[in-house]
């Protein structure tokens, strides 16, 4: 009988050697292999280059993302309750629900409220239910606390449509509140001396609310604020490349450009009281570190760099190592409607207005 070398069987133990190799080879390709199939995430970086992930918006467009708010009041309202189910079993239409009517390339959406708004739109209009939640939640976060405030039985109403980008617009909306006794009201207009349109309440006074002392003077929407995400330490504006950025309050240029793979072209400004600013994802900027700067010198001009998925600018402030809401930092105000302008308004209010309770009349 064949005795191997030393009285041990190596030939064996080197094919069994062999095969274990190769097993292990398999598996951590076969993990490498998964680990690449994973779905795309969306990242937005903080100031200080640190990924926030979060999940893609239904079209892609910052402007549909689910927007919340901190009022000049303090209340706050969240998209825990605007978000509809990844994967619905099928839409739920309560029997007072009434499914659009097309006007003119307009459509009409009137519901009373089921669970939440997603999930009402949804069941009164189909596929673009959650977009339309989302911008029709958009315009009712700076006076209701979308969380607590909405009861099943609220109404809804909306004129809205598709544009030619795919974006769904609301034109103009209505929330009866059985909570408050109250219906709240937004209007699409553009007022003469503004550079976009605005939503607009039916007395005139405008809808969202605007930072005093601002450091954009022209911006198409706040999309995002502080308490929109955990992990989001700013307020978003949106806005075309290229805006005129201009700092607020007086203080040093302490850095620019910092992480850029991340923040994209950025300016840091140490404000006089000690507070820290950080401008990111700029196209420009127009300073540079060390420079002293006074309250309305330009900064920069506002773009797409960084990781950003759309044109806008993120404005954060910090003081003592805590992130600031630069709604309290900053103080805020809403617009009001005077003379002609308010006038015309009104008239344009009105023709909203029967867009909206003609098309219902002829269900």
């Amino acid at each position: 009988m064949f005795q191997p070398p030393l009285g041990k069987p190596w030939l064996l133990y080197g094919i069994l050697g062999s095969s274990l190799l190769l097993n292990l080879v398999m598996v951590f390709d076969r993990d490498d292999a998964s680990s690449t199939d994973e779905a795309p995430v969306l990242a937005e970086a903080t100031a200080d280059g640190e990924e926030v992930v979060f999940a893609e918006a239904n079209t892609g467009e910052l402007e549909v993302s689910a927007a919340t708010a901190v009022a000049p009041g303090g209340t706050q309202a969240t998209p825990e309750t605007l978000t509809a189910e990844a994967t619905p079993a099928a839409p739920v239409v309560l029997p007072d629900t009434e499914v659009g009517v097309s006007m003119a390339g307009w459509q009409v959406v009137d519901a009373s409220l089921e669970r939440n708004l997603a999930a009402t739109f949804k069941g009164a209009v189909g596929e673009k239910g959650s977009a339309l939640s989302q911008v029709y939640a958009r315009l009712f976060v700076w006076d209701l606390d979308l969380r607590r405030d909405l009861q099943p039985g609220d109404r809804v109403q909306a004129a809205w449509r598709v544009t030619a980008q795919g974006k769904v617009e609301v034109g103009a909306a209505r929330l009866h509140s059985q909570k408050h006794g109250r219906t709240y009201t937004a209007y699409r207009w553009h007022a003469p001396e503004d550079a976009f349109a605005s939503y607009w309440a039916d007395d005139g006074t405008e809808v969202p609310y605007r930072l005093v002392n601002s450091p954009l003077r022209d911006y198409e929407q706040i999309t995002s604020l502080l308490k929109d995400r955990p992990t989001h330490e700013g307020m978003d504006f949106k806005t075309p490349v290229g805006t005129p950025i201009h700092t607020p309050f007086g203080g040093v240029v302490t850095r620019v450009n910092w992480n850029w793979g991340a923040n994209g072209n950025c300016v840091e400004v140490k404000y006089a009281d000690g507070s820290v600013a950080k401008y990111l994802h700029l196209s420009d900027n127009t300073v540079s570190a060390g420079q002293s700067v006074a309250s309305g010198d330009l900064l920069g001009k506002t773009g797409n760099t960084g990781r950003s998925t759309a044109p806008h600018l993120h404005y954060q402030i910090e003081k003592n190592g805590k992130v600031l809401d630069p709604l309290e930092v900053h103080g805020a105000e809403r617009r009001r409607l005077a003379g002609a302008a308010l006038t015309t308004f009104v008239s344009e209010a009105a023709r909203l207005d029967a867009l909206l309770d003609g098309a219902l009349a002829m269900r």
